[in-house]
């Protein structure tokens, strides 16, 4: 979302952005009195109606990302009713056009056995994450909205990496190989730049392309690949063994019972271990020939990640 709001910026727009009272915008400190700040929530229909006011294009970038089964249904409430709510007041205050940046998730996190596409559908399956579940009904008050007359894009980033908080999220693995782990695991997944998912959406936002889903996703790499290129610009040792079977089964377990203890997220969990162990293939075709999008390589994301963890 802040990425966005920058090149936005950058490029001239008029932007308000709407934020919780509590959310750090240290991001976009440089930026501050550039742009208009609106306090507000996905589940606050008021404060979406303020902040749509007068708005032509409405970027939706919020959302809860959790694997702890016990924030299943808090994850439920923003990801879904939270787009519901987005959606219905997009249509009430007659908005031109609405992108959704949603998850490669959205199509299942069990299809590893095939190359997937925009057209590979979704499946009801117990190894779908629940996270995976809020993202793909998220899709459907998308898909409802254009039903209802709205002009809608959907985005489908695979994992982002670039600048950030490097102890949320996907991006904890620079901070895990940054501070030294012995394994990696042995599976494959997409990746792509956080600059490319921001300049894709802006692109989609500005054509005249409407009612599309794409996946944004540079490269398909082995997590072991991955490693190596962030010890390379660290300048640290790469993990180099794949992770034991027996270690995968203690430490989703390690993480679970040091939740229960502390109450914080686990770093991982059954699912989140599961998953890393298969091997993922996700096509970025149709965006290329949709508007010529050309991903910047993945070894060049990690350095300038790299370079600007290095600072702080």
């Amino acid at each position: 979302g802040a990425e966005i709001v920058k090149q936005l910026i950058q490029k001239g727009y008029k932007v308000k952005a709407l934020k919780r009272g509590n959310s750090d915008t240290s991001f976009l400190k440089d930026y501050e009195g550039k742009f208009e700040w609106v306090i507000g929530d996905v589940l606050d229909v008021s404060s979406l109606e303020n902040a749509m006011q007068d708005v032509s294009h409405v970027y939706h970038t919020a959302a809860m990302i959790s694997f702890s089964p016990r924030e299943k249904y808090k994850m439920f409430k923003i990801n879904i009713e939270g787009t519901a709510n987005v959606v219905n007041t997009a249509l009430l205050k007659k908005v031109d056009k609405l992108l959704y940046v949603s998850s490669i998730t959205s199509f299942g996190t069990y299809q590893f056995k095939e190359s997937i596409t925009e057209k590979t559908k979704w499946k009801e399956h117990p190894d779908n994450t629940n996270y995976a579940v809020s993202k793909y009904h998220a899709e459907l008050e998308i898909w409802r909205g254009k039903e209802e007359g709205l002009e809608v894009v959907i985005v489908n980033p695979s994992t982002i990496l670039g600048k950030g908080n490097w102890n949320n999220g996907s991006l904890q693995i620079f901070k895990q190989v940054h501070d030294g782990i012995p394994f990696y695991p042995k599976g494959s997944m997409g990746f792509v730049g956080v600059e490319d998912v921001a300049k894709a959406s802006i692109q989609l936002m500005d054509s005249d392309i409407k009612n599309e889903q794409f996946i944004l996703n540079a490269e398909n790499l082995k997590f072991k690949t991955l490693f190596e290129m962030i010890a390379q610009a660290f300048g640290v040792k790469a993990p180099q063994k794949e992770l034991p079977a027996f270690i995968k089964e203690i430490g989703w377990r390690y993480y679970w019972l040091k939740s229960k203890l502390t109450g914080e997220q686990p770093l991982i969990t059954k699912k989140t271990t599961q998953f890393t162990q298969w091997d993922f293939n996700f096509s970025n075709e149709k965006v290329k020939e949709a508007i010529g999008f050309e991903f910047e390589p993945i070894e060049k994301v990690v350095e300038r990640a790299c370079g600007e963890f290095k600072q702080y």
